[in-house]
């Protein structure tokens, strides 16, 4: 089996995945995943969303200064940017997910995304464990999600419905993984979670009309101070960060998967003029919206 070569970064974007499938998503077993790529025991980072299932043995997943153990039936979440490492895996067997944020927002909430891996997130005064042991119950019944996924990944054809279909199925594996993180956490803040419901039912809804927060503090009658406290204690992050990383998520989407110019994406996402929207898309890319579309359009399966 052909092994791929050590990229001499340690941040990895999703395209340095070789054996890619399906636009937006990986799957793979966790024995064949390290022989293709056994430089990722090292420590390292990337831009897409991580969920491993343990089935066998016993290992160490560093995340930052913390060190977390993992065993058979451990499900662990790693978000974006989180610097980890691994110790032991040799021994260890399990299926291993990547997947992009525009993946899973093509059809599914943004925040419910944010959600579901804030808990790898460590925040002053509520500090998470991204790795969980499952009960026999719950190892079922994500093995059961999983193995769904399993089947439509394997006989996946551009031209089918097998990458909507695994994407529903991602969202169901996600929802439960949210009920269970959330039965486990001691610091739950269920006031919060009626609101994040309501704002991501919000977000979705109007992120392309309204870009200022002020519409949303009106919406729940609390200052912009106090929406931002609970985005910042559930997400890490503003909700100016949150609304701005949809605006882009779109301006992917509209980029790859449609013939209209940039000032035209510019227009339809509402934007004042169209080099704000560069500035802004360069500013959480790293690239201008023309060479984004030129660099990724070839990089679809």
């Amino acid at each position: 089996m052909h092994q791929y070569k050590h990229p001499e970064n340690s941040f990895f974007h999703f395209s340095f995945l070789r054996d890619i499938k399906v636009s937006g998503i990986y799957y793979n077993s966790f024995s064949r995943y390290l022989s293709l790529y056994p430089f990722i025991k090292k420590e390292h980072n990337h831009d897409f969303y991580t969920v491993l299932l343990f089935t066998k043995g016993n290992s160490i997943i560093r995340m930052g200064n913390d060190s977390y153990p993992v065993r058979e039936k451990t499900i662990c979440l790693i978000a974006p940017t989180q610097v980890h490492s691994f110790e032991g895996l040799e021994e260890m067997e399990g299926i291993i997910f990547f997947f992009c944020q525009d993946f899973y927002v093509e059809e599914f909430s943004f925040i419910r995304l944010l959600n579901v891996f804030s808990c790898t997130l460590q925040i002053t005064g509520n500090i998470s464990n991204p790795c969980i042991d499952l009960s026999d119950k719950e190892f079922d019944q994500i093995t059961g999600i999983i193995k769904s996924i399993s089947l439509e990944y394997g006989k996946y054809t551009p031209a089918g419905n097998s990458a909507i279909i695994i994407r529903s199925f991602l969202n169901i594996m996600l929802l439960r993984l949210s009920e269970l993180y959330d039965a486990k956490s001691e610091n739950a803040n269920k006031g919060d979670r009626v609101l994040i419901h309501e704002l991501s039912r919000l977000v979705d809804s109007y992120f392309i009309k309204e870009h200022h927060l002020c519409f949303y503090t009106s919406a729940f009658n609390i200052s912009e101070k106090q929406l931002n406290d609970i985005c910042n204690r559930n997400f890490n992050c503003g909700l100016k960060k949150i609304l701005t990383d949809r605006l882009m998520q779109e301006a992917r989407k509209l980029l790859l998967s449609s013939a209209l110019s940039v000032s035209e994406i510019s227009y339809k996402l509402n934007f004042d003029d169209n080099s704000y929207f560069n500035k802004v898309f360069k500013k959480r890319t790293g690239l201008t919206p023309k060479r984004f579309r030129e660099i990724h359009k070839n990089l679809v399966p």
